[in-house]
């Protein structure tokens, strides 16, 4: 109301002061040098039913395996789908040809367990095999018996590729009952945070004292310089969440690069946390969102319409390097 209205008689100024408004806001933000008190990195490596869609395979440190609970074995080859909607929005639906090796391992079962049970899989694997992935083809190897399986297969170390798969493929195998996946992170990074694991970054700074009305709020952070870690070579953003709640999006105006991407151009990420700052709340979880194709096609996404195109359950396994995450700056502009 103050940055609308043309009218300074003495009433309006009055009613402003009445009602605790500032009556004008500063153009030039303050800068606050933040040094990181904590961080810690949180991810959930526990295995978990497949519900949606599968993925199998070895990038940027993070490793996927698949678990599949057999009644029997009765076909020797296994024929899985791809995941149309993924390789759709990457490749324009061609699904690049892909001969990979894999290793699989097998443990005969001898009783049925209840979910929560079977997923921890506690055993170790007594047997083993190399095997060779041929455009989501599998023929598996003789030795492995005709009885109630628990089999895992993964992609050879650092292959640097992630399958997606339908499930639909992996259901129709015959004697299956349950499949299962699990993630785990293959490398010692310490400041890493991957994208499309469940991990998050929590970082707290230390309190500053605000003593006027916060117009809006950015976090700086250094950026690392490069596409290392990058699975698909896309952009991804990084959210800031405070109380949980989303206080940062990643829309594309006009096709300039909004500037919370990374893989992207930019010295800095920059982050708004102004609500955040309002509270007095000074403790974020960062978290890597999805892939965005960028330039696309106009497209109704989170109630606008934006020019940016993102897969909404389809994610990047990118690993992001946050190393350099010293110090960081605080920009905050206030009410006069």
């Amino acid at each position: 109301m103050a940055c609308s209205s043309s009218d300074e008689s003495a009433a309006l100024k009055e009613w402003f002061d009445d009602q605790v408004l500032a009556t004008s806001y500063g153009k030039t933000p303050e800068e606050v040098p933040v040094s990181m008190a904590s961080f810690s990195v949180g991810h959930n490596n526990s295995a978990y039913a497949i519900g949606s869609y599968a993925v199998l395979g070895d990038a940027n440190g993070v490793e996927h395996t698949l678990y599949i609970d057999l009644d029997s074995l009765p076909s020797r080859t296994w024929a899985l789908r791809a995941d149309a909607v993924f390789y759709n929005d990457i490749y324009g639906g061609s699904v690049p040809e892909m001969q990979l090796e894999a290793e699989i391992y097998w443990l005969e079962e001898t009783e049925d367990l209840v979910d929560s049970v079977w997923l921890k899989f506690e055993r170790p694997f007594l047997n083993s095999a190399e095997i060779i992935i041929d455009n989501f083809s599998i023929s598996l190897p003789e030795e492995l018996p005709d009885s109630k399986l628990l089999v895992a297969i993964k992609l050879k170390p650092n292959s640097g590729t992630v399958l997606r798969i339908e499930p639909k493929s992996i259901y129709d195998i015959s004697g299956l009952k349950r499949v299962a996946q699990k993630t785990r992170i293959t490398d010692d990074c310490e400041r890493c945070l991957y994208s499309g694991v469940g991990e998050s970054l929590f970082v707290s700074f230390d309190k500053i004292n605000i003593d006027k009305t916060v117009v809006f709020a950015q976090l700086v952070l250094p950026k690392q310089s490069g596409t290392a870690g990058s699975e698909l070579e896309l952009p991804i953003p990084v959210y800031a969440i405070g109380e949980s709640y989303r206080v940062d999006t990643a829309y594309v105006n006009e096709n300039k690069l909004h500037p919370n991407l990374i893989f992207s151009e930019g010295e800095d990420l920059k982050l708004q946390v102004t609500n955040s700052l309002r509270r007095g709340k000074f403790d974020f979880i960062f978290i890597l969102g999805p892939p965005m194709l960028i330039p696309g096609s106009l497209y109704f996404y989170n109630s606008i319409y934006s020019t940016e195109k993102v897969f909404s359950d389809r994610p990047a396994y990118a690993r992001y390097d946050f190393s350099a995450m010293e110090t960081a700056k605080l920009r905050i502009w206030y009410a006069d």
